[in-house]
């Protein structure tokens, strides 16, 4: 089946664009993209309008939606998972996993290692080696240090352990670092008091990113300088949550300002209410109150992540800092699946086929996921 994406601007891959062009799909594979469409030969088609054909979007750190907490679901529930975050245009994911007891850690490693769902790239494990200080909403009580022994079970019990996120500070951090990005983990600075020379640290020894800068962690002080000094004066990719709460948005507008559109990756870091009404829920061990879309513990008014869409958070974006389509694509696909070697993120033959169809608001107005048509306003 020739599913052919036409007559809109092709953003290739954050960087390359193609007016009035068109993309070639078959099976589940990109074959084409085209500046003349006119004379492509396809079994169905999908008129652009005019608007922009851009990849699939890419969630890497995510907790759950419309309910389902990847914490605490089972198997059967990340197909529904999968199929509500196609509404916000996203194709690819990993789950997000708070601190838990070891064992339950490990059985929620197993249930994912035998995950199936096409969209579902891997698993972000978000702890527990994080700094008892900078808990978030984590289970402080499931925190502990670096532990080798550990982390290997993680390894053995899921070969779909994509990234962990780790306080450089702690003991035996930094050898745990280069351990793991050896083992092809990508390994994320976060919930930590680092200073900025240990965040430097971190990245000499392997650590690639920083997990939802200024949020769970020390801050850009002028005689204190911590994990986010260490963010700026470093190489390393820095996870923004672009929802008007989690960071000011003129805070925002500084950060794009200073890193560009190469070192930010938008995420959500969504809890699993998103989507639900305003209401009390569970999450991580708490009650959670969301008014207005905003997720607060109920008992403390923290912070409990954010009910965001990633379509949203490019939307914001654009609009706070006047960057442009190809920007937020590079930023919210191309990026992180060169981050994590994906073949997705790019509009280019060979690439998984994940295309989406999205006005300047950047509504969706229509999804081809691994070449099957699964959303279609136009």
């Amino acid at each position: 089946m020739k599913t052919l994406i036409k007559n809109g601007i092709v953003i290739i891959d954050g960087n390359k664009t193609i007016k009035n062009g068109g993309v070639l799909v078959e099976d589940d594979k990109i074959i084409g993209v085209y500046k003349n469409w006119e004379n492509v030969k396809s079994d169905q088609q999908i008129d652009a309008q005019g608007n922009y054909i851009v990849p699939g979007l890419i969630e890497t750190h995510t907790h759950g939606i419309s309910g389902y907490d990847f914490n605490t679901c089972h198997s059967e529930d990340i197909s529904k998972i999968s199929e509500a975050l196609l509404d916000e245009g996203v194709t690819a994911f990993f789950a997000s996993l708070v601190s838990e007891p070891h064992d339950v850690l490990l059985k929620l490693l197993d249930m994912y290692d035998k995950c199936t769902d096409k969209n579902f790239m891997g698993v972000h494990i978000e702890g527990p080696f994080l700094n008892t200080e900078r808990t978030g909403v984590m289970k402080k009580e499931h925190m502990q240090l670096p532990n080798f022994e550990n982390f290997n079970e993680y390894l053995q019990h899921c070969s779909r352990v994509k990234s962990m996120t780790i306080a450089p500070e702690l003991p035996n951090a930094y050898d745990l670092i280069t351990y793991a990005n050896n083992q092809g983990i990508v390994m994320n600075v976060g919930h930590s008091l680092a200073t900025s020379q240990e965040v430097l640290q971190a990245q000499q020894y392997g650590a690639k990113g920083v997990t939802h800068l200024y949020n769970a962690m020390n801050q850009h002080l002028h005689r204190d300088p911590g994990v986010v000094t260490g963010a700026f004066i470093s190489d390393l990719f820095c996870e923004l949550i672009v929802d008007g709460y989690h960071v000011n948005y003129d805070i925002v507008l500084a950060t794009y300002k200073l890193l560009g559109k190469e070192r930010i990756v938008l995420i959500c870091d969504a809890n699993p209410c998103k989507g639900l009404p305003d209401g009390e829920y569970r999450f991580s061990g708490n009650d959670v109150v969301i008014i207005n879309g905003e997720a607060r513990v109920k008992s403390t008014g923290r912070i409990a992540g954010s009910t965001l869409k990633l379509n949203k958070a490019c939307k914001n974006i654009m609009n706070l800092t006047n960057c442009s389509m190809n920007d937020a694509i590079y930023m919210a696909s191309t990026h992180p699946a060169e981050i994590y070697g994906l073949n997705k993120g790019k509009l280019v033959p060979g690439y998984d086929g994940d295309v989406l169809v999205v006005n300047k608001d950047f509504d969706i107005l229509a999804v081809v996921n691994q070449g099957t048509i699964q959303r279609n306003k136009l």
